[in-house]
């Protein structure tokens, strides 16, 4: 049997990221339940922090651009809208 690893570093992919007045806004990761899809949230704590939908953003003039996080399932969707 074999020892897992715990100080290995989490692996990272380019994932889309919008960037609002020079403010970056990461995709949410999803709860237990499943939700947080289609949110992205701004930096702060979490009852202080902005949290907008994709659609909200578009339509602001949000930037979208791609920066290395850990994975978010859901953020597949996005990717067809920028050239990775």
């Amino acid at each position: 049997m074999s020892i897992m690893n715990l100080n290995k570093p989490a692996e990272t992919e380019t994932q889309p990221v919008f960037r609002l007045h020079g403010i970056p806004y990461y995709p949410k990761h999803l709860n237990a339940k499943g939700q947080g899809r289609h949110k992205w949230v701004g930096p702060g704590r979490e009852h202080e922090r902005k949290e907008y939908t994709t659609t909200e953003l578009t339509e602001l003039g949000a930037e979208l651009v791609t920066r290395q996080l850990w994975k978010r399932s859901w953020t597949d969707e996005v990717q067809g809208w920028i050239n990775i």
